[in-house]
């Protein structure tokens, strides 16, 4: 077990635990001539244990007070789960209901929770019904930004999910340099299990042929899979094919995006959800994919000793007390 110090200068005291064992013994029963009293061994032994158990008092509060501690270490633990970088798009259009509701009249949806809202929720219990992934978060609009780098900590990342709903979005969207950025996640990580970038968004792009080739080579270079939890704007088309809108792919960018996706040579799936049952039925079915053989390490943070030490003392200074009280004074 290795324990540091928080204040070694107080390991000096240390000298006072061997005062007890060069102090003589008082006699407390005086006696005519003591060549008359048979030897006790089991008296000198007492006599020895209680004179170390002085010693180890002081030992033990000097080592208290010097506040010592188990400094921060990784262990290496082996679960089911998977490293997920969640890229949430936070564009002005996910601030919208879905699309599926009915609504007979456009005030109506004053009152409707939006997409964004709906998906942090969800993605919120995901996370905290998954407690061996590691979480990475990145939100985009106009531009990528990184909220949180990968770590197992739940309630974190949970936090983190809970922050994006304040606000409003912009109204522009890059969804190109949002997943290069999220798969840049992985460059420093060791391969240690799955990995996936949840994508989660209610619009496509038009990505530029550069582009696309960036995008291929990352996915495959870094071993990474892409979900696209697409959740459906009003009046916008489906993406999985044999949809029944009849839509044009070529002026429903979400479905040329998603055309594009499928062409890749990594591991692709596609969600697409008109109302907050289909997201949460998506959702879970991505809980289902995901739960494959992972190791990961796990930091355990400092943790103060001190107690330790003081609760030994303190049974020793019962033990003393103790045989105070049954100690023989007079005969």
């Amino acid at each position: 077990m290795n324990i540091s110090v928080a204040y070694p200068w107080v390991l000096f005291l240390l000298v006072l635990a061997a005062v007890p064992l060069f102090t003589a013994e008082k006699a407390l029963v005086r006696y005519s001539t003591l060549t008359l009293v048979p030897d006790d061994k089991v008296s000198v032994l007492i006599g020895i244990v209680l004179r170390l158990s002085r010693s180890a008092v002081l030992a033990l509060l000097a080592l208290a007070l010097s506040g010592p501690f188990l400094p921060e270490k990784e262990i290496e633990r082996i679960g089911e789960g998977a490293q997920i970088v969640l890229l949430l798009d936070r564009s002005r259009s996910m601030d919208q209901p879905f699309g599926g509701q009915p609504f007979s009249n456009p005030l109506e949806t004053r009152g409707s929770e939006p997409k964004g809202a709906v998906a942090r929720r969800l993605l919120s219990q995901f996370v905290a019904d998954r407690r061996n992934d590691k979480y990475g978060m990145l939100a985009f609009s106009t531009q990528p930004i990184q909220v949180l780098p990968l770590t197992d900590k739940t309630q974190i990342i949970r936090a983190a999910i809970d922050a994006g709903n304040i606000g409003r979005g912009l109204s522009e969207t890059d969804v190109g340099a949002g997943i290069l950025n999220a798969i840049r996640f992985f460059e420093a990580q060791p391969y240690t299990g799955s990995r996936v970038v949840m994508l989660v968004s209610d619009g496509g792009a038009r990505l530029d042929q550069t582009t696309r080739l960036h995008i291929a080579d990352m996915l495959k270079r870094y071993r990474v899979a892409l979900y696209w939890l697409y959740i459906r704007s009003r009046n916008s088309p489906g993406i999985i094919a044999g949809s029944t809108d009849d839509t044009p792919d070529d002026v429903a960018p979400a479905r040329v995006l998603h055309d594009y996706f499928e062409t890749l040579e990594t591991p692709y799936r596609a969600f697409d959800a008109e109302d907050p049952n289909a997201l949460a039925a998506a959702i879970a079915e991505v809980n289902e994919l995901q739960s494959l053989p992972i190791r990961y390490l796990d930091v355990v943070p400092k943790k103060n000793i001190a107690s330790w030490f003081y609760v030994a003392a303190m049974v020793l200074i019962a033990m003393l007390l103790l045989a105070e009280r049954t100690e023989i004074k007079r005969w």
